[in-house]
């Protein structure tokens, strides 16, 4: 019966001693599983860095680009008031315009008559000249 004892303490000490070799064992793989967890995680946090500074970038451009974009709608604003006021002096003028030739087209009655010897002076001086000018280019 002591022989059972010995062989039944024998049995335990073998069982223990498998359980910690098993114990071991599976630390040691969870070590190592650990480690390349880690590693993995050190390139995802460098991918992650890259793809942050690119996206900063990416930012930094966006907001140039609406700047400039901003500065391009401010300039063409600006264009744009200036041809409106451009167009409001050009109507200006031409209503200047037709009222000066009405005014000549229609002449009061106290300056019609100097204007009319105005016009045949101006037409005879102008005949004068050309014939000048004419005889000038003959000889």
């Amino acid at each position: 019966m002591e022989i059972l004892l010995y062989v039944s303490a024998l049995i335990a000490s073998l069982s223990l001693l498998l359980i910690v070799i098993f114990v071991i064992i599976t630390l040691k793989s969870a070590k190592q599983t650990m480690g390349e967890v880690s590693e993995t995680l050190k390139r995802v946090e460098t991918k992650l860095t890259g793809i942050t500074e690119q996206s900063e970038q990416l930012m930094e451009k966006t907001n140039r680009i609406a700047d400039d974009a901003e500065n391009k709608l401010q300039t063409l604003n600006s264009l744009s008031d200036s041809a409106k006021k451009l167009g409001n002096s050009t109507n200006h003028m031409n209503r200047s315009i037709l009222a000066i030739s009405d005014d000549v087209a229609t002449p009061p009655e106290k300056y019609r008559d100097f204007m009319e010897k105005a016009t045949v002076l101006t037409e005879t001086a102008a005949r004068v000249y050309y014939r000048f000018q004419k005889e000038k280019h003959k000889n």
